[in-house]
């Protein structure tokens, strides 16, 4: 049978070499086989696999299970090296890196990065073949504190961990994906205002930061005339990607990974024009960016991504608003009244680019349909009430 159990003890008595009896939870010698050794010992198993014990009966177990592991095809030599390439706190580790090199942001990096840690502290000592479906579903179902959309993003980004050590491991260690369990969430409906409550909105954020920084309010005003451009996507824009001659702008990497572009209108551009011309720089340099120093912020670095939410915020409060958020405020908005007056594939086609599950919450569908039937319904409620008019006779007294 494959292993042996060795040790550098000898025979008490002829000082010979003590070997190991299979079953029996010792080593002796052959000429004095009652001299037994049950103490430090090591299990060798093939040319790969060393491994020290404090006595021949952990060592006995330890030959066994590597015995029936082989016999199941499941035996891994790295599975017992020292640097533990296989455990999970390893792979983690390799997998960060990894994905540092691909299109992504460092943000989504760091989101991937907290859920790993998380998981981390229940796995980070197993080896990845013994985390299986019940150690996942585990994970994902115990009370994090945490919405029911967080748990399906660590799902997402558990499953793309998985599907990374499965694809480099699956020939080498007969790896299998596991099965993740359903999740389910719903999300919630964001606070949304009418297109006149949005300009009142914008053009107070004009009024408050046109001194500080008048590309603040041209940003803002850039987000609630094309929905489609996230607010991350814009304060990403360098000065290079604005085409003045051609009316466009390009975001070479948006969240579709794919580059799209927005036309600018010609009041627009003439906007943008004038402030590359009162604000020249290199085309590298990001366009929304500060301009004076003031409160720690260095000239010429790139707005944060809370920023223009701040000074949305702010003009929310001096004109009443309450729990309207820039996001919702701009983009969303904007859809919910386009829905009046366009069909859901022309603000596809035209405005957002895509159909994402955000559009179906916002978008009004059918408005102009809707209205007409209920207009009818009303009408001809109107028209029953009519030919059921009665008169009600009021008795004077005497």
């Amino acid at each position: 049978m494959k292993g042996r159990i060795y040790t550098t003890q000898k025979c008490f008595v002829c000082q010979g070499a003590l070997n190991y009896v299979e079953g029996r939870g010792h080593l002796s010698c052959v000429t004095h086989p009652d001299h037994q050794w049950k103490g430090a010992c090591v299990v060798r198993f093939g040319r790969n696999h060393t491994k020290r014990f404090k006595s021949v009966l952990e060592a006995e177990r330890h030959l066994i299970y590597l015995r029936v592991q082989t016999d199941l095809g499941k035996f891994d030599p790295r599975e017992w090296a020292k640097d533990q390439p296989l455990s999970f706190l390893a792979l983690r580790l390799k997998f960060i890196e990894y994905k540092k090199s691909t299109n992504i942001t460092l943000k989504q990096v760091k989101d991937i990065e907290r859920v790993l840690i998380r998981a981390g502290q229940t796995w980070d000592r197993m080896q990845i073949r013994d985390i299986a479906e019940a150690e996942i579903e585990d994970f994902l179902f115990q009370d994090h504190g945490v919405s029911s959309k967080t748990i399906a993003n660590w799902k997402t980004a558990l499953h793309n961990f998985f599907a990374w050590v499965v694809r480099r491991e699956k020939k080498k260690s007969n790896l299998q994906m596991p099965s993740f369990p359903v999740t389910s969430f719903k999300m919630k409906m964001k606070a949304v205002v009418s297109i006149e409550d949005q300009q009142k909105i914008i053009t107070e954020v004009k009024k408050i930061s046109w001194n500080h920084n008048p590309r603040i309010w041209l940003a803002i005003k850039l987000l609630a005339l094309y929905p489609r451009v996230r607010p991350g996507e814009l304060i990403n824009v360098k000065e290079g990607h604005i085409n003045l001659v051609d009316l466009y702008i390009v975001f070479p990497q948006p969240k579709e990974r794919e580059p799209k572009y927005i036309h600018l209108l010609k009041e627009v551009a003439e906007e943008i024009r004038e402030s590359q011309r009162l604000y020249p720089a290199m085309p590298t340099m990001y366009f929304f960016r500060h301009l004076k120093r003031r409160n720690g912020l260095k000239v010429g670095t790139q707005f944060g991504p809370v920023y223009l939410n701040k000074w949305w915020k702010q003009a929310c409060v001096n004109l009443g608003f309450s729990d309207v958020t820039l996001y919702p405020g701009t983009k969303h908005s904007t859809v919910t009244a386009l829905g009046k007056i366009m069909s859901p594939e022309q603000i596809q086609h035209n405005v957002t680019g895509h159909a994402s599950e955000a559009f179906k919450r916002y978008f009004l569908p059918d408005y102009q349909e809707k209205i007409l039937a209920t207009k009818q319904i009303s009408d001809m409620q109107k028209k029953i009430a009519s030919d059921n008019v009665f008169k009600i006779t009021v008795k004077k007294n005497k």
